[in-house]
């Protein structure tokens, strides 16, 4: 009779968690429905990309006209550092063979199949072409659905493999946290396969795990900052000489499957293939970054005026003290990583957590700082966290600020230019980023070795 009722309370408790699950995915598609059938939003890029790779830029002409200017009529800020004719007039200044010059002239990007994103790797493209199924109108609609599964898939990884606790702290933080950014941003896919990544680690199934990191990576490029936390991870478990074979195998899958998507991408478009890997150094300090808000509050004090510019697919702030944060910032970031792992070398945190303040690290010293990047660490987060109280109260401070700036600051104006001129943009912005810098050194006090005071 008891086995009977705790089965029964077991049944209760998972229908209520799908009903949860459910009512995230109708808060994320509902989040990100204001952009549906706008042509200046990022899934109408997405949309750009796709139909000019699988049929070429004379069929973009298809959509409205607004909405793929950046491909069809580029201004000099739309066009990424490396162009196929940049590229053409480098290599014939340094001597290139001619087979070489006349292979890279041959991948005309107006052509199909010669098209790639500007500032994303090749597999990108998988996601981006989904919403083609639909007519061209209901793209974006489509692309938010396919967006918002990847995000249950997500909650469901964590509930089956880990822990319940887990799974309602992702749902409730991607639901505070990725109110527009789920549904309207292809950052989920990689999240799912970075966390993916993590769940075949930890069960020291690692050439899946390097697998599943490698495609996380071509996706968008971030998850490869991953990769040491991986490797260090795996060499702690094993015995043996460092020359040993099987201690160097999962990262070699890492590699060769990274070079045969490489491989691939070079053979479609050198230029497009480079492109990417160039886009993000020369970027300028992007208006939510934590270099953005130290720069705000300088100027308070009458140092480094600020202006701002629209480049690179975002809002800008630019300042004579830009390079000098950007400088101090960098410090930070090597610091911290190598902190970072010197205290998992030590066994002092798991991977799990190593993962998380590498990409927390390097999210808050970067010079860009967009909304969807809180995605990429929802899922290590609740993994970590769970349903604790501290890191609850934290998170859900942090990801209602985030969509508090984004989309509901930015939607006050009409222009996007004005947006950091608002008076609450930069203080909500400053104080998100304080508490992401708080959570770090807290978890960094945490995870500090103690030292044993001998009895007298």
């Amino acid at each position: 009779m008891k086995i009977w009722k705790a089965r029964g309370h077991r049944q209760l408790w998972t229908i209520l968690d799908y009903v949860l699950l459910c009512g995230m995915c109708a808060l994320l598609f509902y989040g990100a429905s204001w952009q549906f059938f706008k042509t200046y939003t990022d899934a109408a890029r997405y949309q750009c990309y796709a139909l000019a790779f699988w049929q070429g830029q004379a069929e973009l002409q298809t959509l409205p006209h607004s909405q793929c200017t950046f491909l069809t009529h580029p201004k000099p800020q739309d066009l990424p550092p490396i162009t196929q004719e940049t590229l053409l007039h480098s290599l014939r200044q340094t001597g290139a063979p001619p087979w070489m010059l006349q292979f890279i002239l041959n991948q005309d990007p107006s052509s199909p199949l010669h098209t790639l994103p500007y500032e994303y790797p090749l597999l990108t493209l998988i996601p981006f072409s989904v919403g083609l199924l639909a007519s061209g109108g209901w793209y974006q609609v489509v692309f938010a659905v396919v967006m918002t599964l990847f995000a249950a898939g997500c909650c469901l990884l964590l509930r089956r493999w880990h822990s319940r606790s887990a799974f309602l702290a992702c749902a409730l933080y991607f639901v505070l946290g990725g109110w527009s950014t789920v549904g309207g941003r292809f950052d989920i896919v990689s999240v799912l396969l970075t966390l993916l990544a993590l769940l075949f680690a930890v069960r020291r199934r690692w050439n899946w795990a390097f697998a599943w990191l490698a495609l996380a990576t071509f996706c968008k490029l971030y998850p490869v900052l991953l990769l040491l936390p991986f490797v260090l991870a795996q060499q702690r478990e094993l015995h043996g000489p460092w020359n040993m074979r099987s201690r160097w195998r999962s990262a070699g899958v890492f590699c060769a499957l990274s070079l045969l998507i490489l491989c691939i991408s070079f053979l479609l478009s050198v230029a497009g293939t480079l492109a990417p890997f160039s886009y993000f150094g020369d970027r300028p300090v992007q208006v939510e970054s934590l270099n953005a808000s130290l720069l705000w509050l300088v100027s308070l004090f009458g140092w480094g005026a600020l202006s701002h510019e629209i480049s690179f697919g975002s809002l800008n702030v630019v300042s004579p003290l830009a390079a000098g944060v950007s400088l101090g910032m960098s410090c930070l970031l090597l610091l911290g990583l190598g902190y970072t792992y010197w205290l998992q070398w030590r066994g002092s945190i798991d991977l799990s957590l190593a993962s998380l303040l590498t990409l927390l690290i390097i999210m808050i010293t970067s010079k860009v700082f967009s909304p969807q990047y809180l995605l990429w660490v929802i899922p290590f987060v609740a993994y970590s966290g769970g349903t604790r109280r501290s890191w609850l109260f934290l998170w859900t401070a942090i990801a209602s600020l985030t969509s508090w700036i984004y989309p509901f600051i930015y939607l006050m104006t009409r222009s996007l230019i004005s947006v950091p001129s608002l008076p609450l943009f930069y203080p909500v912005s400053s104080v998100r980023n304080l508490l992401l810098v708080l959570f770090i050194v807290m978890i960094f006090w945490i995870s500090a070795p103690k030292r044993i005071v001998p009895e007298p």
